[in-house]
């Protein structure tokens, strides 16, 4: 039992001096809550506050539970720790703090047995992560298997995304999948190879489609889970996939649980692994959420937040002002965009800005790098030329340590062409 409970208006933040307004609104609101915070708004502190907040004002009393799920094992820890040191240890007993994939995982191997006949794996099974040669092989049998008409269809698939995507994004029959198309036809085969074997191979993306369809045709299930956790957080919202998103409406909408989710609505990068482009939206309509933004960075220089006000109101008119609470320690410019009507100016505008802040501060051509998402070789070739022109080479570590499997390559040291041999 958490002792001394404080009264609401009593209540203050623990281990900072406050909240911005927008915090507090979202910290006390009752129902569930969709908190915009964009870079360096505080998620993670929110989170943790929001937490201390219900636990010592008794609105979450022994023996209901907060669930907070995070995407990344790091945040998750993260959240853990900091409700550890803004609570009592009685108070912070209640918070459970786990992954999306530990939750559902969790939710699998406890009530395997409640599954439908169809869709229940053997015991024990393994964690699987396929390959993306794999993936590429079995599109193949799936095409090779499938009836003519529906070929065309299977051979679309990527093999990149089929997994978080196609198979991500199918709600499970209760029965067997009775193919109507192409997409049935490669998802049936899917599950068929991953769950028909004496030890069966499911990925984490199988187990959340397991754990929403057993939360769904459980009634007993889904009451327990809604009893036990009145309150439930979800950091990192942007990157909700379709199957975890499902599993939050089965387990939590239409009931009494009040849910926070917390993420940035301008970055939205995980499309690749699934993740639902309208998760905000469909949260606001399937949970009947207030939305309420974050209008503090505590990261990020005002100079910098000047910038991101840029970015954020090219993709989003209605982005409100956002107001840094970091200091400033660079007097001058900290960052610029630069918007360009072609490649070739692109390149001959860099180009000569290198060499003229190189001049200006003083600085080497090894005190300069760029970062480019992708095709590193194709930016290479584009700006070379012009790097020419004003004596500048570019060493491009792509070509230098082989392809780097990740979504940022980091690479273009700039070279003087008179010390480079």
């Amino acid at each position: 039992m958490v002792a001394d409970l404080l009264a609401r208006n009593n209540w203050r933040p623990k281990g900072i001096e406050d909240l911005e307004p927008s915090a507090w609104q979202a910290l006390r609101h009752e129902g569930s809550t969709l908190v915009i915070a964009g870079p360096g708004a505080g998620k993670s502190e929110f989170l943790a506050q929001r937490a201390a907040f219900l636990l010592e004002t008794g609105r979450c009393p022994h023996p209901f539970r907060i669930l907070a799920i995070s995407f990344k094992r790091d945040a998750d820890e993260n959240l853990r720790e900091r409700v550890r040191s803004r609570c009592s240890e009685d108070a912070a007993s209640l918070f459970d703090s786990m992954t999306f994939d530990a939750f559902t995982k969790g939710i699998v191997d406890r009530f395997r047995d409640a599954l439908p006949a169809a869709w229940r794996p053997n015991s024990p099974y393994e964690v699987s992560f396929p390959t993306r040669r794999q993936v590429d092989a079995f599109l193949q049998e799936a095409r090779d298997l499938a009836p003519h008409r529906w070929q065309s269809q299977i051979a679309s698939f990527m093999a990149s995304t089929f997994e978080p995507q196609i198979v991500g994004g199918y709600r499970l029959p209760t029965g067997p999948i009775e193919p109507r198309s192409g997409l049935d036809f490669a998802v049936k085969l899917w599950w068929e190879e991953r769950l028909g074997t004496e030890r069966p191979r499911l990925t984490f993306t199988c187990l959340n489609r397991l754990a929403e369809i057993l939360i769904r045709v459980n009634p007993q299930l889904r009451q327990a889970i809604r009893i036990t956790y009145p309150y439930v957080f979800v950091d990192e919202f942007q990157d909700t996939t379709h199957a975890q998103y499902d599993i939050l409406s089965s387990a939590f909408a239409g009931s009494e649980s009040e849910i926070t989710a917390v993420g940035d609505d301008k970055q939205r990068i995980m499309a690749w692994a699934g993740a639902r482009v309208d998760a905000f939206t469909a949260f606001e309509r399937d949970f009947a959420s207030l939305r309420i933004p974050l209008k503090q960075n505590y990261r990020s220089s005002p100079a910098l937040v000047q910038l991101q006000q840029v970015i954020a109101r090219a993709i989003d008119d209605a982005a409100p002002d956002v107001e840094s609470k970091a200091p400033s320690e660079i007097s001058d410019d900290v960052a610029q965009i630069w918007n360009f009507e072609n490649s070739n100016e692109e390149a001959l505008h860099v180009a000569h800005w290198l060499r003229y802040d190189m001049s200006t501060r003083g600085t080497q051509p090894r005190d300069y790098a760029f970062l480019v998402r992708q095709k590193a070789d194709e930016f290479e070739d584009r700006l070379g030329e012009e790097f020419e022109r004003v004596k500048l080479q570019i060493r491009n570590e792509r070509r230098r340590t082989g392809k780097v499997d990740n979504q940022i390559e980091n690479w273009y040291p700039v070279c003087s062409r008179e010390r480079r041999k």
